[in-house]
């Protein structure tokens, strides 16, 4: 937001010197972009569980008989995860530039059974929000295609159903805060006010790949 209230004060300092009565139009207009994605393989705080599976990995140091004794009575089920569902809104600046932010959520679900009757004990759910503030660089611009690289850094939150083995109860709730980033390699959209647009050689809380639409909104142009 600061960025752009400098490079709006820029153009107004531009033609602050111009003879009244003359309309100047702007060089580049501003323009509003709307997106709605999906990414695959997020990076979230429980990512090295979520590709090596399980739990019991991190488990190993601290195992207790209470542990021991609740694992031989439960066993995991399989990981499933929404994958990382994004909203963003953008403001292009420039050609070649734009600012904006995303906001993004992450769940996985497991359910626990029961060795004697294989039935449902419990579940193992973690949900991960984020919110990311992006810049895109666009390297190659044309009516119908474009193609960019982006950065983003944010902060981001997970609540999950921590595996403890406490006394008291198999899990309980956890809540970590931390850093929310997102590097984008290679992106390309293709279409006018409604587009496509998918994006590669990312890693981060938004996904390692990244489909969806978005759509693009621009002003009516206003001289001054």
């Amino acid at each position: 937001m600061a960025f752009v209230t400098i490079a709006s004060s820029q153009e107004r300092v531009r033609y602050a010197g111009k003879p009244a009565g003359k309309s100047i139009k702007k060089s580049f207009p501003i323009e509003f972009e709307f997106r709605v994605s999906h990414g695959f393989l997020p990076i979230t705080y429980d990512f090295p569980e979520n590709i090596l599976g399980g739990t019991e990995y991190c488990d190993v140091n601290i195992r207790t008989l209470d542990y021991e004794y609740a694992n031989a009575l439960q066993y995991e089920g399989n990981l499933y995860s929404t994958g990382s569902l994004n909203l963003s809104h953008s403001v292009r600046v420039k050609k070649w530039l734009e600012v904006g932010a995303v906001l993004s959520y992450n769940g996985s679900f497991r359910n626990i059974y029961s060795t004697v009757d294989h039935s449902v004990v419990t579940t193992d759910n973690r949900h991960s929000f984020f919110f990311t503030p992006t810049i895109r660089f666009a390297w190659f611009t044309r009516e119908w295609v474009r193609m960019y690289s982006s950065v983003g850094l944010g902060a981001g939150v997970m609540i999950s159903d921590d595996l403890r083995y406490s006394n008291t109860s198999l899990f309980e709730k956890d809540i970590q805060f931390g850093p929310s980033i997102q590097l984008t390699g290679f992106g390309i959209s293709v279409g006018k006010s409604f587009f496509g647009f998918a994006e590669a050689g990312a890693i981060g809380t938004l996904g390692l790949f990244t489909v969806g639409m978005g759509w693009r909104l621009k002003p009516v142009r206003k001289s001054f």
